[in-house]
């Protein structure tokens, strides 16, 4: 799978699938998904936490950190999808909404 040849709707899908051959998605409930959601955006930041601003790109060139933050990424974006699945979110046309919104509150300046 890659960005550029799977549609989200396939990648929502494949999320699924994989919690339902365990039977994580059973018992699931709002509330844990939005903590897991938590914790492992807490995770990828604390990859940045010590880094002065100057170093943070620089993690592309230390492999084992650039595999943590793809890792902890990974990680954000299943939660965040398990809970558009959980309240049937669909995640493009709320970001569609949002950025009218943002447009009207934050318009181009001329």
């Amino acid at each position: 799978m890659t960005d550029k040849t799977t549609t989200l709707t396939e990648l929502k899908k494949h999320i699924q699938d994989f919690s339902d051959a365990r039977g994580w998605r059973k018992n699931e409930n709002a509330k844990d998904l939005v903590m897991a959601l938590t914790v492992e955006a807490a995770e990828l930041a604390e990859i940045f936490m010590w880094l002065h601003s100057d170093e943070v790109d620089s993690i592309k060139e230390n492999p084992e950190t650039f595999e943590h933050t793809q890792e902890e990424l990974a990680d954000v974006f299943w939660y965040l999808c398990r809970i558009c699945e959980h309240f049937d979110i669909d995640i493009s046309k709320a970001v569609e909404n949002k950025t009218e919104k943002n447009a009207k509150k934050y318009p181009i300046k001329e």
